[in-house]
């Protein structure tokens, strides 16, 4: 998908010499004279300097600044692979630009403040002694195709977060961004035309390079000024619609990672609702930890991704809720709003046998056999939910979840073991369960078949009552305007619970929700004027949706 977008900004190759100042981010500056046999014999190649040297390494040489006075470096090295030689990138850049636009190296090269800044300022004083005493006798420059060894070079160690894929590529458009105030009028109108449409998996690690860097308002900036376009992909992003179910999880948590820090709340409300829609596969066992070594947007900032995973199990608990409607009606689960009969004792299991209640039958006609057609449904049901939407599993209470009749022999588990019941067969389950997409799921269960147990008993199944309430959840699902996604307002700082959560039990909540065939018909809440109602407000679709999908009871059929 990448190469659909155009290639990064090329810098026109410069100048070369012969010693340098190492300056590590994590080891203190050292003097060094490079031996003979390491000076790397040149190969020109377009706009920039590729050499190598004996040891088999390869030097890969790019002039950002005419006038660059310090080299930055990066060595990558195939983690995976011992057998490939390494590649030094090296990005000849100006001292002052990164001085003025990032506080990291304003901070790094300051000679007041550490000793890498000081061994700078001494080195960078004697190059321009050099450099007058060469004019002074008419010396000729060095050819500006060839890498300046002369100059101080600053090491980029902590850069791990960054993909690997766009790493080298990151740091130099990021080094680019910085020495955007070298460039002449005509490069600067080139490099904001083709940052505008770079794709969003290279601005992501910008972003992430300008927070390692603490250097992201120069980076915001040059974004908002080149008119960011989130790269030149055919899916619209001001409209939620299936096309962007189709995006890798990765792009659309790139993207969202980008319309926060470009304040850009349209796209991440309606992005942070195709996330909720499409799911995680870090939310297979609730939100986990985050990895340090992982890019930032896999674990989104100030409480998002925890929102967001709520948000999508208050949606899945709802479609949940609905079968289990159906399942109670017809019989196979109990009713909660009946009384709880208490444990029976051996001297009243007679008084006790009979129900309190009977259950109203489902069946349309009132024939002698409609205690048999609800049988037949509840049974179609049942296997409808397990067997072809997976969405309920049906498994053993009797047995510890982890028992197994045999540990380790998994030849069993076609059998029809309780152990496999509980623990192995929920697994395969978990593996191939439903699809993880909300709209594929209520798909799949729009496929409810309309079977009837004789000619006499038409439309008694679930059908023509299921697809009505499935309708319902849709609406808001699948709504152009994204309202699943949080307000992106309401998620710029980190509070404990943003006003906004769905989380938040200090709002206005429905007690119940009556709703007749596809139509919310009645919202019953708690007292207003004990519970905050919310930012949002009330009768917004925003608000209705986390209403309904947070709602301690529904009546799916009023």
């Amino acid at each position: 998908m990448d190469s659909e977008y155009p290639p990064l900004p090329s810098a026109a190759p410069k100048a070369a010499g012969a010693s340098k100042v190492l300056l590590s981010r994590d080891a203190t500056p050292t003097s060094s004279q490079s031996p003979a046999s390491e000076e790397p014999s040149l190969i020109p190649n377009g706009s920039q300097g590729v050499s190598a040297t004996s040891s088999g390494s390869r030097l890969i040489y790019k002039v950002i600044s005419d006038n660059g006075d310090v080299i930055i470096e990066y060595t990558d090295e195939d983690e995976h692979s011992c057998r490939l030689p390494s590649v030094r990138y090296q990005w000849q850049v100006s001292s002052d630009d990164l001085m003025n636009n990032s506080p990291y190296f304003a901070a790094l090269l300051d000679p007041n403040k550490f000793f890498e800044g000081r061994t700078f300022m001494e080195r960078k004083a004697e190059l321009n002694r050099q450099s007058e005493l060469q004019v002074r006798n008419g010396d000729s420059e060095p050819p500006r195709d060839a890498p300046r060894n002369d100059l101080p070079t600053v090491k980029l160690n902590n850069v791990d977060r960054l993909p690997r894929k766009h790493k080298t590529d990151v740091i130099g458009l990021f080094l680019k961004i910085l020495s955007f105030d070298s460039l002449s009028d005509s490069e600067k109108d080139h490099f904001d035309g083709e940052l505008q449409r770079q794709s969003p998996s290279l601005i992501a690690g910008l972003i992430e390079i300008a927070d390692l860097f603490n250097s992201p308002h120069i980076v915001r900036v040059t974004l908002k000024r080149s008119g960011y376009a989130f790269g030149r992909g055919k899916v619209p992003l001001t409209k939620f619609n299936s096309a962007l179910l189709k995006l890798s999880e990765e792009r659309v948590r790139q993207i969202i990672f980008i319309a926060i820090f470009l304040d850009e709340h349209n796209i991440f409300q309606i992005l942070t609702h195709t996330l909720i829609v499409l799911g995680s596969k870090s939310w297979a066992n609730e939100v986990g930890v985050p990895d340090p070594g992982s890019p930032s947007w896999w674990y989104l900032p100030n409480g998002i991704e925890e929102e967001l995973y709520y948000r999508r199990q208050c949606v899945l608990n709802t479609i949940t809720d609905l079968q289990a409607h159906f399942l109670r009606i017809y019989g196979a689960l109990e009713d909660p709003s009946d009384p709880k009969s208490s444990v029976p004792n051996p001297t009243s299991m007679t008084q006790n046998a009979a129900p309190g209640r009977t259950r109203p039958f489902q069946c349309r006609w009132g024939f002698s056999n409609s205690r048999a057609c609800d049988a037949f449904h509840l049974g179609e049901m049942t296997r409808f939910f397990a067997m072809r939407t997976k969405t309920i599993f049906l498994g053993s209470t009797l047995i510890d979840p982890g028992f197994s009749v045999d540990p380790g022999d998994d030849s069993n588990l076609n059998n029809i073991d309780p152990a496999a019941e509980s623990s192995s067969q929920r697994a395969a389950a978990q593996q191939q369960g439903p699809p993880a997409d909300i709209t594929a799921i209520i798909a799949s269960l729009k496929q409810c078949p309309d079977y009837q147990i004789d000619s006499n008993h038409t439309g008694c199944g679930i059908r023509r009552r299921l697809l009505p309430a499935l309708d319902c959840i849709e609406r808001f699902v699948g709504d152009g305007r994204g309202l699943l996604g949080p307000v992106l307002r309401f998620w710029k700082s980190p509070p404990p619970t943003s006003a906004s959560s769905w989380m938040n039990r200090s709002l206005r909540r429905a007690e119940t929700i009556d709703i007749r065939y596809s139509k919310i018909i009645s919202v019953n809440c708690t007292p207003s004027d004990s519970l905050f109602p919310g930012p949002l407000p009330p009768g917004s679709t925003e608000e209705d949706a986390r209403l309904f999908f947070t709602a301690k009871k529904r009546n799916w059929e009023t």
